[in-house]
């Protein structure tokens, strides 16, 4: 189904379940924001249970092992809060489990059967959620005129979702794409890449995020580090290529294929904004097209959440050197060694599909965290003898929150979003290997070992924005020669005119 046509229809769908919701205990329009503490009349009893709905991706092809991590991060959130005695006395966590399929159709029946479950259990609270087309869903249901209640999300980065007049009770533990345009504009620095070329798929809420993110990249004086040249491309993905085969006989290969080779023919260094299927999408047909050659540069944001199978060879080769951009998280430290164990053992007891790596990824410590998110959040409520049903209260409280979860370092601003370093990872023979951080905390520093970054087509030095032999920038003596060609051009054309006007002169005497 076409983005356009979700825009038109997604009224329609929610309709009847908003209709529904509008009436329900937790439907009601808040009438203020952060209400002085005593003003709820809700008496707080103990013994209260708490029930998140939590919803990730088990049935897509590029996310569905991962996810089974991730639920497992939810359920060790909800042991450990629920063992920690002194945290919320009186109160117990339960969850509900529903699985989104990064889907909008699978997603929006996720959220509603969650919502209105057999179980009759209400629902507190919202917590995960795959990709941004669910989390869009969620925020309308969700928002403080229809359920009200918190939707936390480990994994959506749809920068639309920024805007709290329109989502007032969402926030997240993943950074939105947008998030990561200084740490891109401080790499081209480094590189001295000024001219770049930005592939988004062409999906509503990447192509106006791809947009913001040029005008930023562009504008020196704004971004206050560097100016770049950006082009622009918007790229289509089949949905019926969901299981990473390529049809070079369909209309959307052809026209990417016909994008990069614009791209050529302008830069060395391509941006791809987009799902990791989009980016495989991309770099699969970007080998085909000889563009693994050690003269183009690619980078992306957080494809290493994918589920990537290293027997595929096409696979392993089209990805080999992308500079990939995620949250900073120390893997090697002792509690998250200890918390991967954790997940593992709740993988093994659950027979959850197992990723077959050593540690958990990141989006499974996101998910622990967007669980404890909510909870202080709640404890902050009841601490103020606040009611705990008011979903924009709660998250308005998370402004300013701040500690060392599993995730790393964790910041929430006042749009409910996530502050925090960047490291650059480096793909080397299908692992992600750091080669660099981007401290927004150190006045918004770049660490890189150049030395340890593998280049697509392993060359000896990175690719220049110009290419190798500069063919795609005018080099001083190129604006000479035109310039002198120029002047010759002047120069003969006032010559003709001369011995014209001579030899006209010589007939009229």
């Amino acid at each position: 189904m076409s983005w356009v046509c979700f825009t038109v229809i997604l009224p329609f769908l929610i309709l009847g379940f908003l209709t529904r919701a509008g009436d329900s205990e937790s439907g009601y329009k808040v009438e203020s924001k952060l209400k002085k503490a005593g003003s709820n009349p809700e008496v707080i009893t103990p013994n209260h249970t708490i029930t998140i709905a939590v919803l990730t991706d088990i049935s897509s092809t590029l996310y569905s092992t991962t996810g089974y991590e991730n639920l497992a991060a939810a359920r060790l959130a909800i042991e450990d809060i629920n063992a920690n005695k002194s945290f919320l006395p009186g109160y117990h966590f339960d969850m509900l489990f529903k699985d989104d399929g990064c889907d909008m159709e699978v997603g929006l029946k996720a959220l509603t059967n969650a919502y209105d479950n057999d179980e009759n259990k209400k629902i507190n609270a919202v917590i995960g959620i795959s990709c941004s087309v669910v989390c869009e869903l969620a925020g309308y249901l969700c928002a403080s005129d229809q359920w009200n209640i918190p939707v936390v999300s480990h994994s959506c980065s749809s920068d639309d979702l920024s805007k709290t007049d329109k989502y007032p009770t969402f926030a997240r533990l993943s950074l939105s794409v947008f998030k990561y345009t200084n740490a891109i504009i401080a790499i081209c620095k480094k590189f001295e890449w000024t001219k770049v070329g930005l592939m988004v798929n062409n999906i509503d809420w990447y192509v106006k995020t791809a947009g913001k993110m040029k005008e930023l990249m562009t504008d020196q004086e704004k971004n206050g580090v560097y100016g770049i040249q950006v082009f622009l491309e918007k790229f289509y993905y089949d949905d019926e290529d969901e299981d990473g085969s390529i049809d070079e006989n369909s209309d959307t290969y052809k026209l990417l294929v016909e994008q990069l080779n614009r791209m050529k023919q302008k830069v060395r260094v391509i941006i791809i904004v987009g799902y990791a299927r989009d980016i495989i999408f991309v770099l699969k047909t970007a080998k085909k097209q000889g563009m693994n050659n050690g003269h183009f540069a690619f980078l992306t944001q957080e494809f290493i959440q994918a589920d990537l199978k290293k027997d595929d060879k096409e696979l392993i080769q089209s990805i080999q050197g992308v500079l990939d951009l995620e949250p900073l998280l120390n893997k090697s430290d002792h509690n998250y060694i200890s918390f991967s164990e954790r997940v593992r053992k709740i993988v093994d007891e659950k027979q959850y599909p197992k990723t077959g790596k050593d540690v958990a990824n990141l989006i499974a410590a996101q998910m622990y965290d967007a669980v404890w998110l909510y909870a202080k959040s709640l404890k902050r409520a009841v601490d103020q003898n606040y009611g705990i049903d008011d979903g924009e209260w709660l998250v308005e409280s998370m402004t300013g929150s701040k500690w060392d979860g599993m995730s790393g370092e964790i910041r929430i601003d006042e749009a409910g979003d996530r502050l925090g370093n960047v490291q650059i990872m480096n793909i080397q023979s299908g692992d992600f290997k750091q080669v660099g951080t981007w401290w927004m905390s150190k006045n918004k520093s770049l660490d890189l070992s150049v030395e340890n970054i593998a280049w697509p087509g392993a060359p000896e030095e990175h690719p220049a924005a110009c290419g190798r032999q500069y063919e795609l920038c005018e080099t001083y003596s190129d604006a000479v020669a035109k310039i002198t060609l120029m002047a010759l051009v002047c120069m003969a054309f006032l010559f003709g005119l001369l011995v014209r006007l001579y030899l006209y002169n010589r007939t009229n005497k």
